[in-house]
């Protein structure tokens, strides 16, 4: 400890690292108190170095960098939307600030489902109908970022678990052979620029793959020979191992169709418009199923296209396949997150419970009998 000028200073080193911190113009006495007190904290690890302590919308921005390489750049963009609010209410706090701030959190919930309750009322829905889906992804990103805030040193604590995520509502909304059809019918009656959606209609029921999947199909990845669509890493929403699809009977004439109108290009799927491939098929997905008369509200149960990957899984399934099987067919590391993209109707439950009473005749009365 020493003086410079009227303030005293702390200054000493502990684990290979520098401490320096200035007490101020108070007496030696005092200034003592403080550097005792001070040397405790650093030993302890309650006191966090400033460059170890960085302002939360510097460390997201940091984070955000990361997620630009490892993932989809429509991932990425979601991760950027949800970043905004978080920067826009932790601010320039640094980490230390918010690590164990439980009402800093719950003040950041209680706004954002504010805000999103406000905005989907006024777009029609009831209140029971009001998702907080988005209150959820902004914590999943906030979480991940602490997580690895605390792995390089820079956060002892990772504050969302000072909260609890919001219940969602269940999407189970499963395509049947009758909106198939309609669907269909649907396309071949509009304008010839939405002809496009029937082959990724049938290629997604067909392969279990993600909408940004066939979008970005390039003809490299289509081997006749051998009957396989080789997914590469980067062309994958998780980027994790490379996924290797079957070419049925069913999707192989489209392919070969496709791929043999545009000659010059490497993607499968060209749109006539750009003379390169889709990017987006949001807007002509939702006028095909307007149009088709099957409606629903966003985000609860309007049919998405993503729901055709659901549907696949869950045909699969009712096919006798096993869930290990089914998760390597739409490319899962996890048999649990594919367990989720199964949904049984309430005929395959009744069958089920048929079955159920056959393997247990002793406690199951005869069909027979009335009751």
């Amino acid at each position: 400890m020493y003086k410079r000028g009227s303030s005293w200073y702390s200054d000493f080193w502990y684990k290979g690292e520098r401490h320096k911190k200035s007490h101020g113009s108070v007496n030696k006495t005092v200034a003592t108190e403080k550097d005792r007190s001070f040397r405790t904290q650093v030993a302890s690890g309650e006191y966090v170095c400033i460059k170890n302590d960085p302002p939360f919308n510097r460390a997201m921005t940091e984070h955000l960098d990361k997620c630009r390489a490892i993932n989809q750049e429509s991932t990425y963009t979601a991760y950027e939307i949800s970043s905004r609010f978080l920067i826009d209410h932790f601010g320039k706090k640094r980490i230390s600030q918010i690590e164990r701030n439980k009402a800093l959190m719950e003040s950041f919930m209680e706004k954002r489902m504010a805000e999103i309750r406000e905005r989907q009322i006024k777009r029609g829905r009831l209140l029971e109908e009001v998702t907080y889906t988005y209150v959820n992804r902004q914590l999943s990103l906030l979480k991940a970022m602490f997580n690895n805030l605390i792995k390089a040193g820079k956060a002892r604590f990772n504050p969302v678990s000072l909260v609890s995520m919001v219940d969602e509502i269940e999407k189970e909304r499963i395509l049947s052979a009758d909106e198939f059809e309609r669907i269909l019918a649907a396309i071949e009656s509009m304008d010839v620029r939405y002809g496009h959606l029937k082959d990724f209609m049938v290629m997604a029921m067909n392969t279990a793959m993600r909408k940004g999947e066939i979008l970005k199909m390039e003809k490299a990845w289509v081997d006749f020979d051998i009957g396989i669509i080789t997914v590469p890493r980067h062309a994958q929403k998780r980027k994790k191992k490379i996924k290797r699809v079957p070419i049925s009977f069913a999707i192989r004439p489209i392919l070969k169709r496709r791929m043999a109108e545009n000659p010059d290009s490497e993607y499968v799927f060209v749109n006539p418009k750009t003379g390169t491939r889709y990017t987006k098929i949001y807007n002509s997905w939702s006028r095909v199923i307007e149009k088709a008369g099957i409606n629903g509200k966003p985000g609860i149960d309007k049919l998405r296209f993503h729901d055709l990957r659901h549907t696949a899984a869950t045909r699969l399934a009712q096919s006798g396949k096993d869930i290990k099987f089914i998760a390597q067919y739409l490319g899962h590391t996890d048999v649990k997150t594919s367990a989720r993209y199964i949904h049984y109707s309430d005929e395959d439950l009744k069958s089920g419970a048929d079955v159920l009473a056959e393997v247990t005749p002793n406690f199951t009365p005869p069909k027979d009998v009335s009751l």
